[in-house]
């Protein structure tokens, strides 16, 4: 029996179904969930996709993105929902969590953290995006990928290994990311609109972000490095909150530190925090002390308290696992 028999099931017994992921979605999310959507509506279903926050600019691009809704008033009732790259039911967004009659859930994840909260729970920690789980659902429920469909899987494989330089980058990874070629992604129109068509502010965001950059020497030669992003800088650089996505790896790829770490406040004594580690330490086991998830080298949550509060708690709980992973 394959891991894809019970959401093939589900794909082919259903007529109406609804297609989701996380809030505050990035390439995979967004490439994954139109990837699924299209593969769908390809099986002659009716489908709607939805995200709970709006799709930033540099993944606009992407074939299918202008059916993509915002809210579900009114919807349904649906057969099932796919759920993809999505780890916890709540980050799916109030408009879901509000819905009355969503069907059986499938989750197709790739989280080592998944909790499991779908009726069918697809998980392969090792693959590398929830992108190349929906490519594996295709080929599993003999759905021709077409070009449009290329384009979005490719979208989140590429972004989820970041330009395959991550460990997530497998030998499946790079395998798919060439079938997917063949089928019509084009990797430097692709990486042109994702990787190099950032607006002004961005930069202008940027500028103000790395002059908040502290370095905390854990003896061992182990270095945290952390970056902080205000309310006030995003009124300033007039960026909206995604503007930001990706910051935190200027804090990782500094020479000699082992995770780096990006806050970002979201209200009042609330930030968010993005963990992103290189070598031993897991991050995503930081992550779930505080109620988040992820992955052994990138995760993230939210936290509530002042920066300072925020920081010390944090701190601790990355300090412990950096002397366990050195065993200092």
């Amino acid at each position: 029996m394959g891991i894809f028999d019970q959401a093939v099931e589900e794909a082919r017994r259903g007529r109406k179904f609804l297609v989701v992921s996380h809030v505050s979605p990035e390439g995979d999310a967004i490439g994954s969930l139109l990837g699924m959507a299209l593969a769908l509506k390809g099986m002659g279903k009716d489908v709607t996709a939805y995200l709970e926050d709006p799709v930033p600019d540099i993944f606009s691009f992407l074939p299918g993105v202008d059916t993509i809704v915002h809210g579900l008033d009114g919807a349904g009732p649906f057969d099932a929902t796919f759920a993809v790259d999505c780890g916890q039911k709540e980050r799916l967004g109030r408009g879901f969590l509000g819905l009355k009659e969503p069907g059986r859930i499938i989750n197709i994840d790739h989280h080592a953290t998944n909790d499991c909260f779908g009726d069918v729970n697809v998980i392969v920690p090792d693959a590398s995006a929830a992108g190349e789980l929906v490519y594996d659902f295709c080929k599993a429920a003999s759905v021709d990928v077409t070009r449009a469909m290329a384009i979005n899987l490719y979208v989140a494989i590429l972004t989820d290994t970041g330009s395959f330089r991550y460990s997530s980058a497998t030998a499946d990874a790079f395998i798919k990311a060439g079938e997917l070629v063949k089928l019509g992604a084009e990797p430097w129109e692709i990486s042109r609109r994702v990787y190099e068509n950032h607006p002004v502010r961005r930069y202008k965001l940027l500028g103000m972000v790395l002059s908040t950059l502290e370095l905390t020497d854990l003896g061992n030669s182990a270095r945290i490095a952390t970056l902080t992003v205000t309310l006030d800088m995003f009124r300033k650089a007039g960026a909206e909150k995604d503007i930001a996505d990706g910051f935190v790896n200027y804090a990782r790829g500094i020479e000699g530190v082992e995770v780096g770490m990006l806050f970002r406040e979201t209200g009042p004594k609330e930030y968010k925090v993005s963990l992103r580690s290189k070598g031993d330490v897991d991050v995503a086991e930081v992550s779930k002390v505080f109620g988040g998830g992820g992955h052994r080298n990138a995760a993230g949550f939210t936290l509530k308290g002042t920066i300072e509060e925020v920081k010390a708690k944090i701190m601790e709980a990355i300090r412990e696992k950096v002397f366990a992973a050195h065993k200092v």
